[in-house]
């Protein structure tokens, strides 16, 4: 249908702007503290210092199979140098640099998502003679997902008519802006084990904003025909058993065209996560680390509305009753539609409340010591949605170096993203700041097809100087005089 067609087309083209991921080279650093809980709820507990404080931090991360801008770099990127092409004269992505085009494959992907941690703090601190790290975090998360969605629109982008009679696929596409609180602890478990066990939890109030939920459950046929109309040939495009659910609540008042922040919906997370740690003498550094969490258990029900759509025929190309009318907002287009297959513009409204589904995923971590300072680590993320309106993260293979002091760290990494494309980055951490990427080539240098881009910037504060020598000097002293 060509609602669901707009829909699509959208957020796939706003994939294109921006997303996030994980900066996991970062997150192995052992003074990375309260940054990495969302990622490992055990690594905090490794931060030598005794306390952490996060100022401010965003990871900025764009991946999409759909499009493409040519022979372009982020650095080199401003709106006025982009062209829209023009097959009527023959200007193309692959002929002509800064020109938007398309890659026309027969299915698309894309992960959206940004990730901003606002301020939040890490401290050590015992409990009955017990070693707990306790951590209190904000958190500003956008997300959007489709997997393997049925690419329609690629006959449209090369000029070309639309087949006859077309199967347009099943498919899953969920948007969600939101907010969490988190509380952190971590602690050691089975002390008389040889190797220190590591239990890490983080309990997540969220908080929802906007959100839109579309679940086409069937199989349907588009049918194109060309009538003849007064002597001039339309072309007519009919959709037929088609079967879709569609929710939303959002923020944005579609009469005043402003956005009026408020809560829409609300929840709860729950991350899990265990660490095996093998020591070093200095006990600041551990030879060997294996991990494995698992994030994002829970939902958050909101309060918008649900429509269903579910009908033998509806032409959705040349309807005067659709494309005479102008498009207000999501509510009016659902009713104009709801008019057309029922006859009734309230017949498709099944009820206000809905849920949605975190992006759960399970991430496996395996950190090895090379020598001082040096680590080797591979972090392995797999999205694994519970829920049945639930949100899909990105897969990821992730390997890095590392080198991590006081003051100074730094690495550099390589990732398979969804297990398919290479990237290269690192990170830098001096000081309070930390700048980094996972895809660092696209920022710099021009790309064929720029496509994918990561950017990672942290500010923080924490006792850069200190170390285990001058810890054991504040510490009190029990010897005998």
């Amino acid at each position: 249908m060509r609602f669901t067609i707009l829909f699509i087309l959208s957020l796939l083209l706003s994939s294109q702007l921006i997303n996030a991921q994980e900066n996991l080279g970062f997150s192995n650093d052992q003074y990375s503290g309260i940054n990495a809980a969302t990622v490992s709820p055990t690594q905090p507990f490794l931060n030598p210092n005794p306390w952490d404080i996060n100022l401010f931090s965003a990871d900025v991360f764009l991946q999409t199979d759909y499009a493409y801008i040519s022979d372009q770099s982020f650095l080199g990127l401003r709106n006025d140098k982009i062209k829209s092409r023009n097959l009527k004269k023959n200007i193309t992505g692959e002929n002509t640099s800064g020109v938007l085009d398309f890659y026309n494959k027969d299915f698309g992907n894309y992960h959206f998502s940004s990730d901003i941690l606002g301020p939040s703090f890490s401290l050590k601190t015992k409990i009955k003679n017990k070693n707990f790290q306790l951590g209190l975090f904000s958190r500003l998360r956008t997300q959007s997902s489709a997997v393997q969605v049925d690419n329609y629109l690629k006959f449209g982008n090369q000029s070309l008519p639309e087949p006859s009679n077309y199967s347009l696929k099943p498919l899953k596409l969920t948007f969600m802006n939101w907010s969490e609180i988190g509380f952190n602890v971590a602690t050691e478990i089975f002390e008389n084990a040889s190797q220190q066990w590591i239990l890490g939890v983080n309990f997540k109030y969220e908080m929802g904003y906007d959100v839109l939920n579309l679940n086409s459950r069937d199989e349907f046929r588009l049918k194109r025909s060309t009538p003849d109309v007064n002597g001039i040939a339309t072309k007519t495009i009919e959709a037929f058993g088609f079967n879709i659910e569609t929710s939303f609540a959002t923020n944005y008042n579609f009469e005043t065209e402003k956005y009026e922040f408020k809560k829409t919906g609300q929840g709860f997370g729950l991350d899990l996560g265990l660490s095996m740690i093998e020591r070093n003498a200095d006990e600041e550094d551990y030879n060997l680390k294996a991990g494995l969490s698992v994030l994002d258990i829970g939902q958050v029900n909101f309060e918008g509305q649900t429509h269903l759509l579910k009908g033998n025929s509806l032409r959705v190309v040349n309807n005067s009753n659709l494309d005479d009318t102008k498009f207000v907002s999501p509510q009016q287009y659902l009713e104009l539609l709801s008019k057309e297959v029922y006859g009734d513009s309230k017949a498709s409204f099944q009820g206000t409340d809905f849920s949605v589904g975190l992006p759960t995923s399970i991430h496996a971590n395996f950190s090895k010591n090379i020598r001082e300072n040096h680590y080797l680590n591979f972090d392995w993320i797999q999205r694994a949605p519970i829920f049945e309106n639930s949100l899909k993260r990105s897969n990821i293979a992730n390997f890095s170096y590392i080198i991590q002091k006081p003051v100074i760290g730094y690495g550099a990494s390589v990732s398979l993203y969804e297990y398919q494309q290479l990237q290269f980055g690192g990170y830098l951490r001096i000081g309070p700041l930390i700048l980094g990427s996972s895809n660092v080539f696209p920022l710099i240098f021009k790309q064929k097809k720029l496509h994918s881009g990561d950017f990672f910037i942290a500010l923080k504060i924490y006792p850069f100087w200190d170390n285990e020598m001058k810890r054991h000097r504040r510490a009190n002293c029990n010897c005998n005089k």
